[in-house]
């Protein structure tokens, strides 16, 4: 018999304390991540954050989900994006993977989306009959420095063993790579002489300005309470000593050597002239949000995410922010440049299926913390 238990933000504080939730052989989610959907400022005491698949009262399967709030057609409606879908290999074929969606989709009154997903998991949902395309966004991965030590075992997972050595081949290559982006650090750097950066964790007015006026298409209009929550509340810790850890207790991010936000205000002549916020994990950062004059400031936009980058021994940079991307493609500073492809769905049940005027930032739904 399958039962599938909804839990509620009333119920985290009583299942954070509790021991035996805690000690099962795997995560249904991290401590730090159920207590952020606690503390998110669009979550109400009626809202689902997980629900908890058993049968014959044994956990076999769960699916989190992110409340937020977007913009379809000049109406603010809330959205509960899937975060997580996750059934125990022995269950395959079932169909309690399916049951758990269909049972999230009536939760929400079919008020849901996907930002990310898995192709197996595409299926899956393309299958139900719920969604249509929200956005697919074309994006860059531009590489600054070699990174064998994770694009082998990427592709070729039986090579994860020999990390070690194609992190020695990384360390010869970048030392001369680094020479080279010291070179153009400073080239770049003289373009931007007159710009100020502060970095923020909290959002003053100029910020929240620069936010309203350039958000406008975007299907969801992030606000002060959202970046000071995505600052204070991380789903992915960072863990120095990473190997020792529960990490292979869940199926997604809980911790990583690296991981953290940089909220980038650009000030010129004392007056804000742009907001971006990037993220960087190990040795990929990404930009997450991007507020700014695209005919004024892309120039300068663009050239402080690649001095961040080369400071922060970035190895690969991803964006799907249009403008930035078509900067990028003219830079002489990547080693190379692919193509990135980002699909995100919604369910038909807004009743809009064309999103071709609305931004969706590569931020959005739950991929700040992918």
């Amino acid at each position: 018999m399958i039962e599938i238990k909804k839990i509620y933000k009333t119920d985290i504080p009583k299942l954070l304390s509790n021991k035996a939730f805690w000690n099962y052989s795997f995560l249904s989610i991290s401590k730090h991540r159920l207590y952020a959907h606690y503390k998110n400022p669009n979550l109400e005491d009626n809202d689902i954050v997980l629900l908890l698949a058993y049968s014959n009262d044994e956990l076999v399967g769960y699916m989190g989900v992110f409340i937020d709030k977007i913009n379809i057609e000049n109406n603010i409606k809330k959205i509960g994006w899937l975060s997580t879908w996750w059934v125990h290999p022995k269950t395959k074929g079932t169909g309690i993977g399916r049951e758990i969606l269909n049972t999230m989709y009536a939760a929400h009154d079919g008020q849901i989306g996907i930002s990310q997903f898995t192709p197996s998991a595409k299926r899956v949902y393309d299958k139900s009959g719920y969604f249509t395309t929200l956005k697919t966004s074309e994006g860059l991965k531009a590489v600054l420095r070699s990174n064998l030590m994770f694009v082998i075992p990427a592709i070729f997972p039986k090579t994860k063993k020999l990390s070690f050595f194609f992190n020695q081949f990384d360390n010869f290559f970048n030392f001369f790579i680094n020479i080279k982006l010291g070179a153009q650090k400073m080239i770049i750097s003289k373009k931007i002489k007159d710009i100020e950066i502060e970095y923020l964790n909290v959002i003053d007015d100029d910020t929240l300005a620069v936010i309203n006026q350039f958000n406008k298409t975007d299907i969801s209009n992030k606000d002060k309470a959202f970046f000071e929550w995505l600052r204070a509340y991380n789903w992915v810790l960072k863990a120095p000593l990473l190997n020792f850890t529960n990490k292979n207790k869940y199926e997604f991010s809980i911790y990583d050597h690296e991981f953290e936000f940089s909220f980038i205000k650009i000030n010129e002549n004392n007056i804000c002239i742009g907001f971006i916020v990037l993220q960087k994990r190990n040795n990929v950062s990404k930009v997450l949000f991007t507020y700014f004059d695209q005919t004024k400031n892309l120039a300068i936009i663009s050239n402080i995410i690649k001095l961040q980058a080369i400071s922060q021994e970035t190895r690969e940079l991803i964006c799907y922010d249009e403008a930035i991307c078509s900067n990028f493609k003219k830079s002489y500073i990547f080693l190379y440049k692919t193509k990135k492809i980002k699909q995100s769905i919604i369910s038909k049940t807004f009743n809009v299926t064309d999103f071709e005027n609305v931004r969706v930032n590569f931020g959005d739904g739950d991929c700040s913390f992918a």
